[in-house]
């Protein structure tokens, strides 16, 4: 029976192979098959054409054949796992040789041991690459000199351009953005890294390497410019995972450069998701909280002073000082935030809005200023805007100053720039589509003045205004009785009263609190302006410098609210006026008005 069922089966097959053949012959297909049956089968995993008789197909070789296979795939993965973790680990633990490449700014040199002062530095470790980091000794005193910070931002350029160029091919990543400004060098250590491979010395922990009792107090009294007895500060035990400090220590002796770096800082650090310090040690106004109430502080320890670096701006903890602008707030940054779909002013929206997020968290002044400024805006209300008038700020700035447009440059703008821009301001808004003017809102409407010259608040021009605050003033010469000779004195020597009349000139500032005697005053003419500034200041001169810049954040506070703003750009203080009015109101609608030549906004200048 068996022999008949195969030759049945058979029989079919050759059926069904024929009727698919592509050759009619039936010799052929009879060939074919034939030829089918001899050979073995094509595959091992492939059932057999003809069954095995009296037993079923063994498994044995299929189970030897997977074991194996399994054997041999799990060491295969064990390997490449090793393998793996070897390489981390060598790469993780590498040390670099103990040579290093400073830059002096002119030329590298290879030296065996660290310097002694802030510098960038490079490494080649065993396997030929070369890395570079900033080294900041720990015991330097903090902050450092703002020179000392544009001077890591140069040379940091330097060494990582002379890098890139020894290895041939570009350092930069960059990541999607249009100008380069978060372009990353592929050549750079951060600090943190930098210690962790033993390029340089770890830094010692928090309580030691700021000598202070608790990273808190540190925080509190330096950082972030607040009282140590504060108990709403409640600081986690980790170092923030990404920082940017603003260094409140400037060359310069105006207040206004100084707000405008801060609040762009703060903006900046908010979209980069860095928390934010303030460093108001060797600030020539004092503290922080002489002016402001302190801002929210952040929920995690400010990093150690020696990986705070200015550049590269892609650093882990970023600092930033008015040194540093040109590195942070420069080209590449106005060229990234810019929108080039737009034109003219409408291209720095963006820009804008960094420094507004800065305002509308940084600017709430300390009392007792706050309390005046609260009622000052109060009775400014009920006087004009509850009689539908018209509140038209004008912000004059004098001293050493001077204005953009040409053919003021050697002088300052007309009084009658400023009122007559103001007045037409208030003819606009107190007419009537059909011509005729509304006495109410006329009488109504009121012109508010700040200046840093007291003399402009007694020009005939402006004659019809009211001053901005009348909290703290700034005198002139007029303003005190003549000084006398004492009677009998034998020396001719005569102490004479000095004032602001002119407006504000740094050689001013930087004298003020020093002894009032001709005499000393004489030394003092013969010291340069540089001597003056690096001269720690005098309880007496912080007092001063105290009650001048309150007394121009009040002027700030007051026109900053007005419904109009008349002022020159050239002033930083008139820039940070359309800032405080808003872009809708100040840009998009024309609330700012600047009368110093044809200047759209701009914001670090």
């Amino acid at each position: 029976m068996a022999p008949n069922i195969s030759t049945r089966r058979i029989s079919c097959s050759r059926s069904s192979i024929s009727s698919i053949s592509s050759t009619p012959s039936d010799s052929t297909s009879r060939h074919s098959f034939q030829a089918l049956l001899e050979s073995p089968p094509p595959s091992p995993g492939l059932p057999s054409l003809l069954p095995h008789h009296g037993k079923k197909p063994s498994s044995h070789r299929f189970r030897y054949t997977s074991r194996h296979l399994k054997v041999v795939l799990g060491f295969l993965g064990l390997s490449i796992t090793a393998w793996l973790f070897l390489a981390f680990w060598s790469t993780s633990n590498a040390r670099f040789d103990v040579s290093y490449l400073s830059y002096s700014g002119q030329v590298g040199k290879l030296v065996n041991v660290l310097p002694n002062e802030p510098m960038p530095v490079a490494v080649t470790d065993h396997r030929g690459r070369t890395k570079w980091t900033v080294y900041i000794p720990q015991d330097e005193d903090f902050p450092l000199q703002p020179s000392v910070y544009a001077s890591l931002c140069s040379q940091s350029e330097d060494l990582a351009a002379h890098l890139s160029e020894a290895a041939g091919h570009s350092r930069f990543h960059v990541q999607g953005d249009r100008s380069g400004y978060y372009r990353v060098d592929r050549n750079f250590l951060d600090v943190q890294e930098a210690e962790e491979y033993g390029l340089i010395p770890e830094t010692k922990p928090i309580s030691e390497s700021w000598g202070w009792k608790s990273a808190a107090e540190k925080v509190n009294n330096i950082y972030l410019g607040q009282d140590a007895d504060r108990k709403d500060v409640k600081i986690e035990d980790k170092v923030c995972e990404r920082s940017l400090t603003y260094v409140m220590e400037t060359a310069d002796a105006g207040f206004g450069n100084t707000i405008m770096g801060m609040w762009m800082a703060y903006g900046l650090a908010q979209k980069e998701q860095r928390s934010f310090f303030i460093d108001d040690r060797n600030w020539a106004y004092g503290r922080y909280t002489s002016f402001f109430q302190p801002p929210t502080a952040p929920s995690c320890r400010p990093p150690p002073d020696n990986h705070r670096l200015p550049c590269p701006l892609h650093a882990r903890h970023l600092l930033v000082s008015s040194s540093t602008f040109a590195w942070t707030f420069g080209h590449d940054f106005n060229e990234n935030f810019k929108d080039t779909r737009k034109a003219g002013v409408l291209q720095q929206k963006d820009v804008f809005a960094l420094l507004r997020i800065g305002y509308e968290a940084l600017f709430h002044l300390a009392d007792p200023d706050a309390e005046y400024l609260e009622k000052r805006r109060s009775d400014l209300d009920a006087k004009v805007r509850g009689n539908d008038g018209l509140l038209v700020g004008i912000h004059v700035r004098h001293g050493d100053r001077r204005p953009w447009e040409y053919q003021y440059q050697q002088s300052y703008l007309p009084l009658a720039k400023y009122a007559d821009a103001a007045r037409s301001l208030i003819s606009e808004t107190s007419t009537a589509k059909n011509g005729s003017i509304d006495a109410a809102i006329s009488t109504a409407s009121k012109i508010v003045l700040a200046s840093d010259d007291p003399e402009v608040y007694t020009a005939p021009t402006f004659s019809s205004t009211v001053r901005a605050q009348e909290q703290i003033l700034l005198a002139s010469k007029a303003a005190f009785p003549p000084a006398r000779q004492p009677l009998g004195a034998i020396h001719k020597f005569v102490d004479e009263n000095t004032g602001w009349e002119g407006g504000f000139f740094k050689d001013v500032f930087w004298g003020l609190g020093t002894p009032s005697t001709a005499a000393t005053r004489l030394q003092a003419q013969s010291m340069s302006t540089e001597t003056l500034r690096d001269e720690p200041p005098s309880e007496l001169a912080l007092q001063l410098r105290g009650l001048l810049g309150r007394s121009y954040l009040l002027d700030l506070a007051v026109v900053g609210q007005a419904d109009r703003v008349v002022c020159g750009v050239s002033s930083v203080a008139c820039r940070l006026l359309a800032v405080m009015m808003g872009w809708e109101k100040g840009i998009v609608q024309g609330g700012w008005v600047n009368v110093d030549g044809g200047y759209e906004w701009v914001g670090i200048a």
